[in-house]
């Protein structure tokens, strides 16, 4: 709050959905306490505009008691932020809602997901060389992007776990068809989860994505992999066995054969 005004400034490239709303609120409880709540577009339409060190920036400036400010009909008591936002109260909002939706749920495929993800996130951040980036929203088949700071090569992944199910000690590892890629700097990262050790095996698949449909088999609308980890059985998934512990190398190595210098 600068001279009794709560000031808002925002980089004009972060404001990307005219329909998205803005919630602008002063960081301490005071007395008569009033919240900025507006669609992006309006924002931008009656802030004021400036440029800075080459960025776009809008700001606002707005009073707990406004009298002829044109953020006035914006400006909402924090008692009611939660119905300017739901279009409704709170309490009635709630009786809306489906009960279901309120029931935990086990999600043991998000969990393990999750889990190897942030597995391959961690083993690739070991090495300085490599970048790591997450794509948002998840939809496409990379799921970590890794580049090579040094020679501006990149690989991209997508992270597959298995649970190592008995008695045959197999990882089942499925991939859609729909986000299949065959581009030349796009892999697949195989793990096996250990549900008895609460751990990956040692060994992982790293896959190039153009392989992918010759060493799996159709699952309808996905592809499967029948992975047997540190399995003495000779299967076509053995130019792509790794040791999980060579994974940043791996990557690498990949990043290398990708690179613009």
């Amino acid at each position: 709050m600068v001279e009794g005004m709560v000031e808002v400034v925002v980089r004009g490239d972060s404001l990307v959905d005219d329909n998205a709303l803005l919630i602008g609120s002063f960081m301490h409880d005071v007395n008569g306490q009033l919240d900025l709540v507006i669609e992006e577009g309006i924002f931008k339409r009656l802030a004021a505009r400036d440029f800075s060190h080459g960025h776009e920036f809008y700001s606002a400036a707005f009073s707990m008691h406004p009298n002829h400010s044109h953020w006035r009909p914006y400006l909402v008591p924090r008692s009611e932020l939660a119905e300017r936002i739901l279009g409704t109260s709170a309490a009635q909002a709630s009786k809306q809602l489906d009960p279901d939706l309120l029931q935990p749920s086990k999600r043991h495929n998000q969990w393990l997901g999750f889990l190897g993800e942030s597995e391959v996130i961690r083993r690739l951040a070991q090495s300085s060389q490599l970048d790591l980036f997450r794509p948002f929203p998840d939809l496409e088949m990379v799921e970590v992007l890794a580049r090579n700071n040094l020679t501006g090569g990149f690989a991209g992944l997508q992270v597959k776990t298995g649970t190592v199910s008995r008695p045959y000690g197999e990882a089942q590892i499925h991939i859609r068809k729909a986000t299949l890629s065959q581009a030349a700097n796009t892999w697949l990262v195989g793990l096996a989860w250990l549900e008895t050790a609460a751990g990956f095996d040692g060994e992982c698949l790293l896959i190039p994505a153009a392989d992918i449909p010759n060493v799996a088999t159709d699952d309808g609308s996905d592809l499967a992999i029948h992975f047997h980890p540190s399995s003495p059985e000779r299967t076509r998934l053995d130019p792509y066995r790794q040791r999980l512990l060579h994974l940043d190398r791996l990557v690498l190595e990949a990043c290398l054969a990708n690179s613009s210098s």
